[in-house]
């Protein structure tokens, strides 16, 4: 009987994990939708805004318009931003903080640059306010008041300006004799 129970168990912990990755897929699914549909509104804005700018260049433009679409253009580009995060949330994945690529959660350094991935790099939904910092080094978050980077110990104060070095003279060149000398024992 105890065996029906485990195996019970076991079946019900199965089903659920199914259902957890089908309905993940499913999102994936409808973000990756969004992302092409927002991709293509961006693209037919960039478009829009070149024939706006070159009409202000002929003089026949309005820059209230080319304005208007910065600003829409800036709008889909965040949302983009956002439907990004979510997908690579939901794909329990993550992002370098020098280039970009698309790494596994639990990479140290990035495949693609090579640079050290943060220890612990923020998720996309708990990023913080936009003057939250990162360390230039390895993209780890800056804590209040924290003077050196916790994960890769690079200072975060900008570095003194050193007292200019006086300029070092190039050194005379020297002569090279070819010859070997008289009291030289070869092979």
């Amino acid at each position: 009987m105890e065996f029906f129970n485990e195996m019970g168990k076991r079946f019900s912990n199965v089903a659920k994990s199914v259902t957890e990755k089908t309905k993940d897929s499913v999102e994936v699914t409808r973000i990756a939708g969004d992302l092409r549909a927002q991709k293509s509104a961006l693209e037919q804005l960039y478009t829009e805004l070149g024939r706006v700018c070159y009409d202000i260049r002929m003089g026949e433009g309005d820059a209230d318009r080319a304005e208007q679409l910065a600003g829409r253009i800036q709008h889909v580009r965040a949302r983009i931003d956002e439907l990004t995060a979510q997908r690579d949330v939901i794909r329990d994945v993550r992002r370098c903080p020098g280039c970009g690529a698309v790494m596994p959660r639990d990479a140290r350094f990035c495949s693609a640059c090579g640079r050290r991935m943060p220890e612990d790099a923020p998720r996309p939904e708990d990023n913080g306010p936009a003057d939250q910092e990162y360390c230039p080094d390895c993209g780890a978050q800056r804590n209040a008041g924290e003077k050196f980077c916790s994960v890769c110990g690079k200072s975060f104060e900008p570095a003194a300006d050193a007292p200019d070095a006086p300029p070092v003279e190039p050194a005379e060149p020297v002569e090279i004799n070819d010859e070997e000398p008289e009291d030289y024992i070869g092979e």
